[in-house]
């Protein structure tokens, strides 16, 4: 989570506040092109490992892209087949080859992401998944303004939630 430099308004301008630093949600894509994001926790890991190995790329050629792999199954243990490799952004699943496109998204500290806030729904067999961030902010917003209804259209979904 990077920073750029704070703006000044000049020596007569009140002081700069330093811009909001956001916080990184990793995220992969699905077979329908959508990004899910990882759990809070696989996020948080990923977000470390990812800082470590840029601080080490860094010191040892002073360039992007940064070489390294990253094993989730440090992080959850029900996602051992996975390595996200990072100079590609891929994730890759080892049990079966499968190889699918992550991201790094960062998010203002005081949007619904960047305050942990996920949406999920449940499938037929009882299990929750994420929804894309886009979705969980816009979801968020609309409990907070205490939207009754909310047509999921314009994200593709062909359903509205609520009464």
């Amino acid at each position: 989570m990077a920073a750029g430099p704070g703006n000044s308004a000049g020596p007569s301008g009140p002081p700069s506040t330093p811009p909001d630093p956001g916080v990184a949600v990793w995220e992969w894509q699905d077979e329908l092109g959508r990004w899910r994001p990882y759990r809070s926790g696989v996020c948080s890991f990923i977000e470390q490992s990812f800082q470590a190995l840029l601080s080490k790329g860094k010191r040892l050629s002073g360039t992007w892209p940064v070489n390294g792999s990253i094993s989730l199954g440090q992080a959850d243990a029900s996602l051992a087949p996975y390595i996200i490799d990072i100079q590609s952004l891929t994730q890759f699943r080892q049990d079966t080859g499968t190889m699918r496109a992550v991201r790094r998204h960062v998010f203002q500290m005081d949007s619904a992401a960047g305050q942990g806030v996920v949406w999920e729904w449940e499938n037929d067999e009882g299990g929750w998944f994420p929804y894309e961030m886009e979705v969980c902010i816009y979801l968020e917003q609309a409990f907070t303004f205490n939207c009754p209804q909310v047509d999921l259209g314009p994200f593709g979904y062909n359903f509205t939630i609520g009464d």
